[in-house]
């Protein structure tokens, strides 16, 4: 068989949506027990709409869903509820009733048409209280509560229907960080019992850490699912999201974590023609390179070693560099590169990195290029070439370099410098702006 026959939940071919009008069509999904498949997209792509048409919430146009191998069409309401559990994203409390009789009522679907709750239906209850961590809130009333307690009763309610598949639509975005991780640990452990989760995620570090796959809705479609490594790229998220961001491995869970650095559309324009050219390393320059970007500059940097921090943020925001293999030195192609660059550079900006024999000539060319030069910091404690490094800042504070110590600071000495280099560029103009 199939992943797609052995599917706890399926998506033939779905198009989903309201009325007559599809807001996400042509979807090919499985979700197998034992797994949590996270969709991911921005706001308004369809993603709560691809939950509310397992549950009826939303329209089925085309192509079918099916639990457990039955289309939800020839499913009763009654069938439907007892195998599928449901987080929405706004839980309401309309009336003023016990949290623990707010959570009694998925019990409902169990009841035979005039029976009464019995032990069974107590005993399921306070699990999912007990699972949830909401059994202390059981005789208050649900009006009275906060949103992430109102959130995690929902999720004791879903989980008292005792289901098969669970939908999790945002279901940890009014909890504290706390709460969250418990919710999200709690449904990893569910899915390795053997539920079949399907979970709307905004927080991308959050679908990577817990999703066994996932997948993207956007413009009207959804993305095969794969593992978050495999979909989780640089190229998606400038595509999908419209943001620049670094994306890589957290060391502590092991899971790709996405670091944004900015929105496409954050750039300014400017009118100041201007090149500027920094010089980093080690992540020293990732600050100030977003902050050049950002103001509209034209920003290069030195050469970097291919996985460097700097180099990441570098290929994130477009700042073209000089590649090196990871920790390699410079070699003489990287340093003619970086020569030119810095030939054409208006200003040239030293960030706080380390210097060892493999980057000096960073700071070398930077020196000896004889343009106006930016330092920051002291080269004390970073100077691990028995003394090259340090007679070149020397040098180059002789020749008139500007010391500064905060990004800000190196921002503002290279806005200067344009600003300046600007307005004399402007007094050999005429009266129309001619020569």
């Amino acid at each position: 068989m199939s992943p797609i026959e052995k599917a706890a939940l399926e998506y033939a071919w779905a198009c989903v949506g309201y009325g007559d009008a599809c807001v996400v069509e042509d979807v090919r999904l499985a979700v197998r027990a034992g797994e949590i498949v996270g969709l991911v997209g921005p706001n308004g792509a369809g993603k709560s709409t691809l939950l509310r048409a397992v549950t009826g919430d939303a329209r089925l146009l085309a192509g079918d869903i099916r639990v457990r191998g039955d289309s939800i069409g020839a499913l009763t309401p009654r069938e439907r509820a007892l195998r599928v559990g449901v987080v929405p994203q706004q839980v309401s409390a309309a009336f003023s009733i016990p949290a623990r009789e707010f959570v009694e009522m998925a019990r409902h679907p169990h009841l035979p048409r005039f029976g009464t709750y019995g032990p069974r239906d107590d005993e399921a209850v306070e699990r999912a209280l007990v699972m949830t961590d909401t059994a202390h809130l059981a005789d208050r009333p649900v009006d009275a509560l906060s949103g992430g307690d109102l959130q995690r009763l929902a999720l004791a309610q879903a989980l008292a229907i005792g289901p098969e598949v669970l939908l999790l639509d945002e279901a940890t975005a009014h909890l504290d960080l706390n709460h969250r991780l418990q919710v999200l640990d709690l449904v990893r452990s569910l899915a390795k019992d053997g539920m079949a989760v399907l979970a709307v995620f905004h927080d991308l570090d959050m679908a990577a850490r817990y999703a066994d796959r996932l997948a993207v809705v956007h413009g009207g479609g959804a993305g095969d699912a794969d593992v978050p490594e495999r979909v989780l790229t640089a190229e998606m998220l400038r595509e999908v999201f419209g943001v620049r961001a670094v994306v890589g491995i957290d060391p502590i869970t092991g899971a790709v974590a996405v670091t944004p650095v900015l929105r496409d559309g954050a750039v300014r324009a400017t009118e100041l023609n201007a090149r500027v050219l920094v010089v980093g390393g080690a992540g020293s320059a990732a600050p100030l390179l977003r902050r050049l970007v950002l103001a509209g500059l034209r920003v290069d940097a030195a050469a970097l070693n291919t996985g460097d921090a700097d180099a990441l943020v570098a290929e994130a925001l477009g700042v073209p560099f000089a590649r090196i293999p990871p920790f390699a030195p410079m070699d003489a192609e990287a340093a003619v590169q970086v020569a030119k660059t810095a030939e054409a550079a208006d200003v040239i900006v030293v960030t706080p990195v380390p210097f060892g024999h493999g980057n000096v000539d960073n700071l070398l060319i930077a020196v000896r290029a004889g343009k106006p030069l930016v330092l920051m910091g002291s080269v004390e404690g970073r100077d691990f070439t028995g003394g090259a490094a340090e007679s070149y800042w020397i040098e180059a504070l002789e020749r008139g370099a500007m010391l500064v110590n905060e990004v800000e600071a190196a921002e503002e000495a290279v806005l200067a410098v344009v600003r300046r280099r600007g307005v004399e560029e402007g007094d050999h103009e005429g009266p129309d702006g001619s020569p």
